[in-house]
């Protein structure tokens, strides 16, 4: 929505999520089964300038994505429950790669047993559908943040 602020550059406008410190945009992959909810994740996403590098509808053909592109993702949200290979046995998979993404699960309600072996296989944050634009865009902002900050501390 534009403020009728003429052709004045606003100096307060804030870097889109998406975008890196250094300009350049943070590439996602959207493992998703269920094709409008795959749809949704992207446009919300893309509405920040995040880059949708690949889109797949289950584990096996995301990890064929992410080997084909080298690994060059920075962030993998996935869903739990998809036909051939799940989210759980796509984490286990991701976690084998020499680069490891950022992984937000983006999925229905699961066990406290699921959700503890996630999280100790290193996802970033596990959010609840129905999807929220908002609790999308900061939650995976924040899993960003927090990886990156991890990395500079080494």
């Amino acid at each position: 929505m534009m403020k009728g602020n003429g052709d004045f550059p606003n100096i307060n406008t804030k870097r889109p999520d998406g975008i890196k410190p250094g300009g350049k945009p943070f590439k996602v992959m959207v493992v998703e089964e269920k094709e409008f909810q795959k749809k949704q994740i992207v446009q919300i996403l893309e509405s920040e300038n995040y880059k949708i590098v690949a889109t797949a509808s289950n584990g096996r053909e995301a990890l064929q994505k992410f080997d084909m592109l080298n690994g060059d993702v920075d962030l993998v949200t996935t869903t739990l429950d998809m036909p051939i290979l799940d989210g759980y046995a796509l984490v286990y998979e991701l976690n084998q790669r020499p680069k490891n993404p950022v992984i937000v699960f983006i999925s229905e309600e699961t066990t406290k047993g699921v959700m503890q072996d996630l999280l100790s296989m290193k996802i970033a944050d596990y959010i609840l559908k129905p999807i929220d634009r908002r609790t999308v865009l900061a939650r995976i902002k924040n899993a960003i943040e927090k990886k990156q900050k991890s990395q500079t501390s080494i």
